[in-house]
């Protein structure tokens, strides 16, 4: 039986040092994993209200023209939030309406060096709705 206050051998090497470093390490590693589910979830929004909004343009048929400029900028305000800087081009050409939407990050506590390769950094999507041809 082992004496209070002695440290048993099999315990030998354990620290503070190794337990703040141990504990650092899982804050990184949890500090990365929010940082990519967060940048998941805007990517799907901006995915989301970029094909609404293609659709929404598609919807107007011949008067597509008229309602391009109002698309980017709605599309343009419901993005600011986690985005950046965003630019949205929004066209019909011929039988198709198309948007386009590019973005960069908004600032993160993880360098853009370690962004960069996930592919959470910038955002580059293009919807391709046909229009819908008034009857």
């Amino acid at each position: 039986m082992a004496r209070p206050g002695r440290i048993r051998r099999n315990e030998a090497g354990t620290s503070v040092l190794g337990t703040t470093f141990g504990f650092v390490a899982f804050l990184g590693f949890l500090l990365f994993a929010v940082h990519v589910t967060v940048g998941l979830y805007a990517r799907s929004t901006a995915t989301a209200i970029g094909f609404d909004h293609a659709r929404r343009l598609a919807e107007q048929g011949g008067a597509c023209l008229t309602e391009a400029g109002g698309t980017e900028q709605a599309v343009v305000d419901r993005l600011d939030g986690w985005w950046r800087r965003v630019e949205v081009a929004a066209a019909c050409d011929g039988e198709v309406a198309r948007v386009r939407v590019d973005a960069t990050a908004s600032r993160s506590l993880l360098p853009t060096s370690l962004l960069r390769p996930t592919g959470l950094a910038e955002l580059h999507r293009t919807f391709t709705v046909r229009l819908e041809a008034p009857r």
